[in-house]
């Protein structure tokens, strides 16, 4: 006959009610923190006074009303008008016990982020989270937990849960994509044992206190300070708490263009960052850089530039470790070095750094794809390959493609995207346009291929490349975003299209180089129109409007109409203003050179020449 299995109980110790893990009750260790080696706190005695009694139920009913969601409180003790058995009395001075000890914890978590010990704090704008779990707990585990929440009944569904640490986690749903569900790619390696473990409490806290601010009436980009208590970043200084808080509040959500409800640069960073200190500093990096390169200037230069130098020289050793045969640093290094390339992004790199970042990144994530599954990942290969889809597709038309270059995208990495698109993958880079990004790919190869002069001189295009033509237009004019989307993403992903388009037809030659009555010059013109009224359709402050910057250039390169120009000027000005990355501003200043060029190189395929001329050689991620 089996023996009857131990049941977590409410009135355990603390460590395994912070571990989620059932309790023999066995005092003074318990069993669970004998096996594992861990130290057994148990609540403290009571006092006989009653007036401590009713403090602490006071204490225990503000927690349950949700003052502070961080805290995993005790349920309310359940009163009856009959007499107790002795069991039941047990269980009642048990929770009395906890009441008093958490409400003493209570109070002192109140004084931290100064709080009268009778006011509640605002959940919106503040987080109070909790120390380091006595259990250390692993880099997979936290990445598993980063992205879900307990919910009321949470800790009822877990009370099978086995006591050993190597638990194996269930797949859970995917917040980064409102469609992305089924089937993540059967690739994945196991990760490098954590340097820092925090507490999961910490990580849900962040997530969804921001996540929740984000859509709120205040604005995308308006976010308060959020006060972090000193022991959640220990070895970090008070730069590293405000920067943090900036990326929470402004740099998280001008990454990301709002297309979807969860925002992976903090459901899926922000764990990664808090069990590997290289991605922490990168993400406290980029939220220098931005800061530094928004509208808001402030006396940062000299911040932005430390944690700049001290992320790239932690990157390097990282990468001598990798070197070395320290290959579970794969995914650390892959998130990384993408980490990297939207930090040159934000500060408006004009030296083409990008490309460098962007070359490590296709080497590492095409690695990682191949690895062995691990299940902890959940989606997580689903953000990279968008990630560096976005990028790629967003920094091939800085190439020069009369020069034969090593391709930006490997096989692996687009299979992958086009097994997305299949999902009809929604995203906070890619939007609902994925499917656009891999046929700019196409477009620029095919560009690559026509434009490149055989024995120094321009020969007609063969009849492959003419097929070819043929199947990319056909299949950028059968695009249309998923009903599903929001209204924003699906006009975001309508100008994408006239910009894939004229991308393509340039190749053939611009607008203002055709006659009059020309076809080709018709159909240009036209797509030109189309894109100008649906951005205008678009509001230029919203968050979609960080992924637009390729499709302004491209559409910027195709008009010689002064109204067009103003237009594009304005909108680019205001994203500037709103959302604050350097390469917004540096569009703009590319473009202006642009418009004041000789009609005849005026192009989307030459846009790299006067990138060159004018020494400004950047990403339009």
């Amino acid at each position: 006959m089996r023996p009857m299995p131990i049941i977590r109980s409410r009135t355990g110790c603390f460590t395994c009610r912070r571990r989620k893990k059932k309790c023999n009750e066995e005092k003074p260790v318990c069993s669970g923190c004998k096996r594992n080696k861990l130290e057994c706190h148990w609540p403290t005695e009571p006092s006989n006074s009653s007036s401590s009694q009713k403090r602490a139920d006071d204490a225990a009913a503000a927690a349950g009303s949700g003052a502070l969601p961080q805290l995993s409180g005790p349920s309310s003790v359940a009163t009856s008008s009959g007499p107790r058995p002795p069991s039941q009395q047990q269980h009642h001075e048990h929770h009395h016990h906890h009441h008093h000890h958490y409400q003493q914890e209570l109070q002192h978590r109140q004084r931290l982020v100064g709080l009268e010990p009778d006011s509640e704090p605002d959940v919106e704008q503040t987080i109070v989270v909790s120390g380091p779990s006595p259990g250390r707990r692993s880099q997979s585990n936290m990445l598993r937990d980063g992205s879900s929440t307990p919910g009321p009944g949470s800790e009822d569904t877990d009370m099978a849960e086995a006591d050993d640490e190597s638990v194996q986690p269930s797949p859970s749903p995917s917040p980064s994509s409102t469609h992305s569900s089924a089937g993540s790619p059967d690739n994945l390696p196991t990760l490098a044992p954590p340097i820092t473990d925090y507490d999961r409490d910490v990580v849900d806290a962040l997530a969804l206190t921001v996540v929740s601010g984000s859509t709120s009436d205040r604005g995308p980009y308006a976010g308060a300070a959020i006060p972090m208590p000193v022991s959640m970043l220990p070895q970090h200084g008070h730069d590293s708490y405000e920067l943090l808080s900036y990326y929470l509040s402004r740099t998280a959500n001008s990454m990301g263009n709002g297309s979807t409800d969860v925002n992976p640069f903090i459901a899926k960073l922000i764990p990664l960052g808090f069990s590997n200190p290289l991605v922490l500093q990168l993400i406290l990096a980029q939220s220098a850089a931005h800061r530094q390169a928004s509208a808001e200037r402030q006396p940062t230069d000299q911040v932005a530039q430390r944690y700049y130098t001290d992320s790239l020289r932690m990157f390097r050793t990282v990468v001598n470790e990798y070197v070395s045969g320290k290959d579970e640093n794969t995914l650390v290094l892959t998130v990384g070095s993408l980490i990297l390339c939207l930090t040159e992004v934000a500060r408006g790199d004009i030296h083409g750094t990008v490309f460098d970042h962007l070359s490590a990144s296709k080497s590492l994530l095409s690695m990682l794809l191949t690895r062995p599954k691990s299940e902890v990942f959940d989606d997580l290969p689903d953000f990279l390959v968008e990630y560096y889809m976005h990028i790629a597709a967003s920094s091939m038309i800085s190439i020069d493609p009369h020069y034969s270059s090593q391709p930006l995208l490997s096989a692996d990495i687009e299979n992958l995207a086009r097994g997305l698109v299949e999902r009809k993958y929604v995203g906070q880079l890619c939007g609902c346009w994925l499917e656009l990004l891999i046929l700019i790919t196409q477009i620029f190869h095919l560009g690559q291929g026509m434009m490149t002069p055989v024995e120094g001189q321009s020969s007609s295009p063969s009849p492959d490349s003419i097929v070819t033509f043929g199947f990319l237009q056909s299949q950028a004019l059968a695009f249309f975003p998923d009903v599903a989307v929001t209204a924003h993403s699906r006009l975001a992903g309508l100008v994408f299209k006239q910009a894939v388009l004229l991308y393509l037809w340039t190749i053939l030659g611009t607008p203002h180089q055709e006659s009059e009555n020309s076809s080709h010059r018709a159909l240009m013109i036209a797509a030109v129109s189309d894109a100008v009224i649906l951005l205008g359709q678009l509001p230029a402050t919203v968050r979609v409007n960080t992924s637009l910057c390729w499709p302004l250039a491209v559409i910027g390169c195709c008009t010689t109409d002064p109204t067009i120009q103003e237009i594009l000027r304005i909108r680019l000005q205001t994203m500037v203003d709103t959302i604050g990355l350097g390469n917004m501003r540096e569009t703009l200043v590319l473009l202006e050179h642009v418009w004041r060029q000789p009609l005849e190189d005026i192009s989307p395929w030459s846009l790299c020449k006067a990138m060159r001329e004018h020494q400004i050689w950047i990403s339009f991620a």
